[in-house]
């Protein structure tokens, strides 16, 4: 079914015989196509053959932002009901990662490579998760990409979290406290997940610690946030003490400390400044 399904969707774009990547495919055949391709992932009764027409009309897909972005919304939705998977749907999603995330590296599309990264630390099978399948990828050696990376999460959510959308001089007082929270708080969760993603995916410390102070002086944080940062990347002389799987746990329970504590914070803010 999912190799007529695709048949019909190749030859509808009249690019079935193409060796170039597919670039006039219309949004709505694209977001089909990367359905069904995702479905087929997560199917156990379904194969996808490297070789096969499903697989290389993905790769052609993959070479436009339309596809990459459906991708990884299409693994996105399917999150809740397939995070953990046998071996071969495990390392088959870990092979076709590895295939788009070199193609945002080449096409500096830090957006999906974003999500991608995220997504990462989802899926399992066995305990093993899919970031630890592809480790070696030269993205994640990239800072241009972690730079990127993470100012686009930090706008993100600052934008989905604000309750206004008024410049600077037309905000009351209250807003402008509002906003100030938001930001120092959107940056600090983001700056806690980006320091332990960049250690899971095994940066040097000298690295992740330039990157932090660099991202400090754009934030405004205040001293005992960015102690607390600080502290959640070891100095060189301590990474040798423990294995990086009971540091990343670590790591992953502190950080849920910490968001915690800054919810209610911002919470009680809010409350206290008259807000809804």
């Amino acid at each position: 079914w999912y190799q007529r399904r695709v048949r019909g969707m190749t030859a509808s774009n009249g690019k079935g015989g193409s060796a170039q990547p597919c670039t006039c495919v219309e949004p709505h055949t694209c977001a089909d196509f990367m359905k069904t391709y995702v479905e087929a992932i997560f199917d156990t009764s379904v194969t996808i053959s490297p070789f096969s027409s499903l697989r290389e009309q993905y790769n052609k897909l993959c070479m436009q932002e339309c596809g990459r972005r459906e991708f990884a919304k299409q693994v996105t939705s399917a999150r809740s009901a397939n995070m953990i998977l046998c071996e071969r749907r495990f390392l088959q999603l870990a092979a076709n990662f590895a295939t788009i995330l070199h193609i945002c590296e080449q096409e500096d599309d830090i957006e999906s490579a974003k999500v991608l990264m995220i997504l990462a630390f989802t899926y399992q099978c066995d305990g093993r998760f899919v970031y630890q399948e592809i480790l070696s990828l030269p993205i994640w050696s990239s800072m241009r990409f972690w730079n990127a990376a993470f100012l686009h999460a930090v706008h993100s959510e600052r934008k989905l979290r604000s309750s206004h959308n008024k410049c600077f001089s037309e905000q009351t007082p209250e807003q402008r406290i509002e906003a100030e929270e938001i930001h120092k708080n959107t940056f600090f969760g983001q700056m806690s997940s980006f320091i332990t993603n960049m250690m899971a995916f095994q940066l040097p410390t000298k690295e992740i610690s330039e990157f932090r102070e660099k991202m400090f002086v754009m934030s405004e944080l205040d001293e005992e946030q960015k102690e607390i940062l600080r502290q959640l990347c070891p100095d060189e002389a301590a990474e040798g003490e423990a294995s990086f799987s009971d540091k990343f746990e670590n790591l992953k329970e502190r950080g849920r400390s910490f968001l915690q504590s800054v919810s209610r914070s911002f919470s009680l803010d809010l409350a206290n400044t008259g807000e809804t």
